[in-house]
C-alpha cells in the first residue's frame, strides 16, 4: 500500500517489529493462556501486502529462521515457507489487490493451512523420536486445531494491520491537510 516509503523507515519499522513480535511470540508460547497468533508467520504476509517489494522476502527469511530456532528444529522448513509466503504476498500486492481485508484474510487462512500441513508432513517424514508417527492422526490433529489458530491469526493480523497503518502513516502530510482545513478558530464571525 505504501511502495514509496523510504528504505531507512522500512528497516526501522520492520526491524523493531520483528524483534518485538519474536519476543511476544516466544513469551506467549512459553505460558499459553489463550491461543496466540503466529506473529512471525503474519509479519512477512502483511509486509508483502503493505509495501510491495523484497521486504517480505527478507522478513520471511528472518522470521522463518527465528521460528525454526525457537522450535528447536532443523533450519530450512520455516525459512523456506516464510520466504515463499512473503513473495506470494508481495506478488499479490503488486498485482493491485484492492480488497486488502478480504484477500489478506484469505491469505492468512491459506498460510496457516499450508504451514500446518507442511509441518505435519515433516514431522511424519523426519520424526524426532525413535518411533515413527502415523500420518493420518498427525493431519487430523493439525486440522483440528486449525479453526482456533485461524481465529487467533486473523485477530493478530488485524492488530498488526492497525500498527502498520500507524507506523507508515505520513504524519507531516496529515498535519498539513488538517491545518489547511477551514475551522471555526480562524473564521470571521459577523
Amino acid at each position: 500500500m505504501r511502495p514509496d516509503t523510504p528504505l531507512k523507515r522500512r528497516l526501522i519499522i520492520y526491524g523493531a517489529g520483528l524483534l518485538i513480535l519474536a519476543l511476544v511470540q516466544l513469551e506467549g508460547s512459553l505460558h499459553p493462556a489463550w491461543p496466540m497468533p503466529d506473529f512471525l508467520l503474519l509479519l512477512p504476509l502483511l509486509a508483502g501486502l503493505w509495501t510491495p517489494g523484497h521486504d517480505s522476502f527478507i522478513l520471511g527469511l528472518a522470521a522463518g529462521f527465528l521460528r525454526d530456532y525457537a522450535a528447536g528444529r532443523g533450519y530450512g522448513a520455516g525459512m523456506l515457507l516464510g520466504m515463499l509466503l512473503g513473495l506470494l504476498a508481495s506478488y499479490l500486492a503488486h498485482q493491485a489487490w484492492r480488497a486488502y481485508a478480504i484477500r489478506g484474510g484469505l491469505l492468512v487462512l491459506a498460510a496457516g493451512l499450508v504451514q500446518d500441513l507442511i509441518l505435519s508432513l515433516l514431522a511424519w517424514l523426519l520424526p524426532l523420536g525413535d518411533q515413527p508417527l502415523p500420518l493420518v492422526p498427525l493431519l487430523l490433529q493439525s486440522l483440528g486445531r486449525l479453526p482456533v489458530k485461524t481465529a487467533a491469526n486473523l485477530a493478530g493480523a488485524l492488530l498488526m494491520t492497525g500498527i502498520l497503518a500507524l507506523a507508515f502513516r505520513d504524519w507531516k502530510k496529515a498535519d498539513k491537510s488538517r491545518s489547511m482545513a477551514p475551522g471555526l478558530k480562524g473564521a470571521d464571525h459577523a
